[in-house]
């Protein structure tokens, strides 16, 4: 492993061991930004509305995780992601109901 890999595996875990890891470091501008541009895919690929909601809000923040610190599905804390992407998704209920009866309705 160079030094290199070995800093950003470091920063990584430095990160990790963080409390409200993902309150610290997601936007909820990018987030809401991100729900109309994941909307159609998500809406076809879930079968209720909170399967929808969950897994719109879900894309958005793994999205933003990924673009802004390169880190993947893999490398967040599981539990501390389930708990923030419910609680995103309560926060933009009405934008992600929007949304949802857009692509409902067509």
């Amino acid at each position: 492993m160079n030094l290199q890999e070995t800093i950003k595996r470091i920063l990584k875990e430095e990160l990790l061991n963080e409390s409200k890891f993902f309150h610290r470091r997601v936007d909820l501008n990018k987030v809401k930004k991100l729900l109309s541009v994941n909307a159609q895919q998500t809406f076809y690929e879930t079968k209720s509305y909170e399967q929808f909601k969950y897994e719109l809000t879900l894309r958005a923040v793994e999205s933003i995780m990924f673009d802004d610190y390169e880190m993947g599905w893999e490398d967040l804390p599981e539990q501390e992601e389930i708990e923030f992407v419910t609680e995103v998704s309560d926060i933009f209920e009405k934008t992600i109901k929007m949304l949802f009866n857009l692509y409902h309705n067509n």
